[in-house]
């Protein structure tokens, strides 16, 4: 089989190149069309994520893990000499139990934020930029060579940025409209997260190309050998010490996943972002581009550099608590219901790097692992939760025109099914069990209280905030006096309900009955704490 039979002949490449090509084809045809060719083409792929599922668990060999993938291609892509340096780049990408949930919520969210941006100004152009940045994100998702992951990290940044700057809030801030005010934003602070990484991935890269008998490859799996796994020391001049290569290698990237999740303090982009961007464009935003450092995170950076986490451990929980306390805190005194919601989605973040901290720290690895399906759990809920939430902004907003939380009063007695369900994700939010909330912060704050015991106290008495501001925002929008201002206010429409209705379903679902989602993550995470027991000293 030829080099081109394999990549074209993968489910995997269609599902990042389907979008992409459909993105092109929706761009050129007239609008009208073009909203139900985009639905088309982002169902399709949605489809193929289902199949790529069940294909893996049909076969009865369980949804693998980074060295044993149910479904992969790698073919050799760029190969380049020049003297003594060695450059190979290869199209390797693989999918398992850690990938395959979040390629499935970016196909499922994409096709909802198509049906919510319906009816929005050059529709042709909004739809096939969501179309074109789900291809990048199925990439990140989905690639393990450094460089081609690198390589889809950078491709998301352009239609984000353009999504934002051309369709977002034309409100004013700092002198400037508040699309290109957040959009500049979100593209200087990712860019500056990115520079450290390539750095980390070059040094990681030429540092293995000198050692003997190394192979000169960016190949993820390579390197979550034990026998490969990045081991020495490196100099650092400008601080006059010398420190372990995987510390150094995992700090350089990690800072790009790190304003990606968003961590303190690198966080000050998400709510502006949130703010000035379309309600679909905040759905992918919450929903989708959050986790791609949480899962860079445990991807790359619990998979590949075990010892390095391990050292930076104590201050990842630190930082972890932070995010959870400052995140819901600061909710608590916004007035504006989509920034409410960003600065939560900080919080619950913190979550995720709290089960990340525990996993890479010392104790007992039932708990340690529990942890870790914990964090693994809340990327796909949050997911699907802040996804909901936002919706619920965008119906209102799309006919008030307004945000500001003291604006109304007692409008769920015009708006009852939008009420209904937004009160249903907020208690979701705050971690209501039978809910997807609570699954994941239950796993995570059971098992990491055996690890960092006292940052775990201090975090669970604080999610009695995110009651707090999530009670606080349903009692002052939807309930007490009726402020018959809105008196003409429409109910969610049938087509504003399809999102709502599917995102409220699937985080019953997931409350009820998790094992769906455990059982296909668990290889995958088992193998990972495997690698770092064996490796951490």
């Amino acid at each position: 089989m030829t080099a081109l039979q394999q990549i074209f002949g993968s489910d995997l490449t269609w599902i990042i190149l389907l979008p992409i090509l459909g993105s092109i084809v929706v761009y050129l045809m007239p609008s009208k069309a073009a909203r139900w060719a985009a639905l088309v083409v982002a169902v399709a792929v949605f489809v193929l994520t289902l199949s790529t599922w069940y294909r893996i668990q049909a076969s009865g060999q369980g949804f693998g893990d980074l060295t044993h993938l149910r479904d992969s291609v790698n073919v050799p892509w760029i190969r380049f000499q020049a003297g003594k340096i060695q450059f190979n780049v290869d199209y390797f990408l693989g999918i398992d139990g850690l990938s395959l949930p979040l390629v499935i919520l970016n196909a499922f969210l994409t096709v909802l934020a198509i049906i919510g941006g319906w009816k929005k100004a050059r529709v042709k152009d909004y739809l096939a930029l969501i179309l074109f940045l789900e291809g990048g994100v199925m990439g990140v998702f989905m690639a393990l060579d450094f460089f081609l992951f690198f390589l889809f990290w950078e491709i998301e940044l352009a239609p984000m940025f353009l999504l934002i700057g051309v369709w977002g809030n034309e409100q004013l801030k700092h002198g400037v409209p508040g699309r290109v005010y957040s959009a500049w934003k979100f593209l200087l602070y990712t860019f500056f997260g990115s520079i450290f990484m390539l750095a980390g991935i070059l040094l990681l890269y030429f540092n293995n190309v000198g050692l003997p008998g190394a192979t000169a490859t960016a190949n993820m799996a390579y390197f979550a050998d034990p026998t490969h796994m990045v081991r020495g020391t490196v100099a650092l001049p400008f601080l006059g010490v010398t420190a372990s290569l995987q510390l150094v290698v995992f700090l350089l990237i990690f800072v790009a996943f790190a304003v990606k999740i968003p961590m303190f303090p690198f966080h000050t982009w998400l709510p502006d972002a949130h703010t000035d961007a379309p309600t679909e464009v905040s759905v992918i935003l919450a929903g989708i581009l959050l986790k791609m450092g949480a899962y860079g995170l445990i991807r790359i950076c619990l998979t590949l550099f075990p010892q390095g986490v391990h050292d930076f451990a104590g201050w990842l929980a630190v930082i972890a608590i932070i995010n959870i306390i400052y995140g819901a805190l600061i909710c608590l005194v916004q007035r504006d219901m989509k920034k409410l919601i960003a600065y939560s989605s900080v919080s619950h973040m913190g979550i995720v790097l709290l089960g990340v901290a525990a996993a890479a720290g010392t104790g007992d690895i039932a708990f340690r692992q529990a942890a870790l399906t914990g964090a693994t759990v809340q990327l796909f809920s949050h997911g699907i939760i802040s996804g909901l939430l936002f919706f619920c902004v965008g119906v209102i907003y799309d006919v008030a025109h307004t945000r500001e939380i003291s604006a109304f009063g007692g409008v769920a007695k015009r708006m009852p099914i939008l009420g209904t369900i937004f009160v249903f994700a907020a208690m979701a939010s705050a971690g209501l069990p039978g809910l997807a909330g609570f699954v994941a912060e239950y796993m995570v704050f059971t098992s990491s209280f055996k690890i960092w015991t006292v940052v775990t106290i201090i975090s669970v008495f604080t999610m009695i905030f995110t009651a707090g501001y999530l009670l606080w925002m349903m009692k002052r929008v939807f309930f007490g006096p009726f402020n018959k201002k809105w008196d003409w206010l429409p109910d969610a429409s049938p087509r504003e309900m399809i999102p709502l209705f599917a995102l409220a379903g699937l985080i019953v679902i997931i409350g009820i009955y998790p094992k769906l989602l455990i059982d296909v993550i668990t290889p995958s995470l088992s193998h990972i704490m495997q690698l770092a027991v064996a490796t951490i000293k």
